[in-house]
């Protein structure tokens, strides 16, 4: 099912000309390179990449990492004076890299209301919120509470914060997933070394809390895929994940960067 809804979100990115960077961390990457090519009408815009067997490429955590690294290189390389070391810096000064999770079809019909702020200069982080009631109706019920129930969490944890008490900053919707950021600070990603949902989450945290990063939240019509709904409701396989995220996140987060 995720690797059909990624097929779907490469032909959503090719659609509106934006560079869609995937890191495969499938056994057979030749195979499945292959059939994303057969799939998908034009891959000028995907990048689709073997994921690293170095350790600060293991996991999730070092996808995302390898992922933005790729994604500043391109950035970088896109400079009018690629080996001039100050015009690839204002290129990255000017660009936006957004992850999410390429199941999340839908997000990248949202992708320029994410990136605005960022692009504006009225924000150094973003994070999407879902409709609440789009959330409630598309996810499967299980999800919607825990993640409902973890947001409500970190939220009140982070009101210490003074960064995390602007305007647009109150309210993030913290277990969504997906993230935009100045192409920039890309470095703050790729220095932190966890392999999970951590590694999302804590390098904007850090930002606002020890480098006064501006960071909001942006509003978003998100549409949960219905395969995933379906898969997932109801299977105790997943609620018992469910649980385990809130469980490492509720440290690794709550305890170790947000108390």
């Amino acid at each position: 099912i995720r690797f059909q809804l990624a097929i779907k979100l490469c032909k959503l990115a090719v659609k509106q000309q934006i560079h869609l960077f995937i890191v495969d961390g499938s056994p057979n990457h030749r195979a499945v390179k292959k059939q994303l090519s057969d799939d998908v009408s034009s891959t000028r815009y995907i990048h689709f990449i073997e994921q690293g067997k170095e350790a600060c490429h293991c996991g999730k955590g070092g996808a995302l990492r390898q992922s933005i690294e790729e994604a500043q290189e391109w950035i970088e390389d896109g400079a009018a004076k690629p080996n001039d070391r100050e015009d690839r810096k204002k290129q990255l000064q000017e660009a936006v890299i957004c992850f999410t999770e390429p199941e999340k079809v839908d997000l990248m019909n949202h992708i320029h209301d994410i990136a605005r702020p960022l692009l504006n200069g009225n924000a150094d982080a973003v994070v999407p919120t879902r409709n609440d009631e789009i959330f409630r109706q598309t996810y499967p019920m299980e999800q919607y509470h825990s993640e409902s129930f973890g947001n409500m969490h970190f939220n009140l944890l982070a009101k210490q914060f003074e960064g995390f008490q602007r305007e647009g900053a109150t309210k993030l919707d913290w277990l969504f997933g997906p993230f935009a950021f100045k192409a920039n600070l890309a470095a703050n990603w790729l220095a932190y070394d966890g392999n999970s949902w951590d590694a999302q989450m804590i390098p904007y945290v850090r930002g606002v809390r020890n480098n006064n990063w501006r960071i909001m939240s942006v509003m978003v019509n998100f549409r949960h895929s219905k395969e995933m709904k379906e898969q997932e409701e109801g299977d105790p396989v997943w609620t018992k994940k469910r649980l385990m995220q809130l469980n490492l996140l509720f440290d690794l987060l709550g305890e170790e960067e947000l108390t």
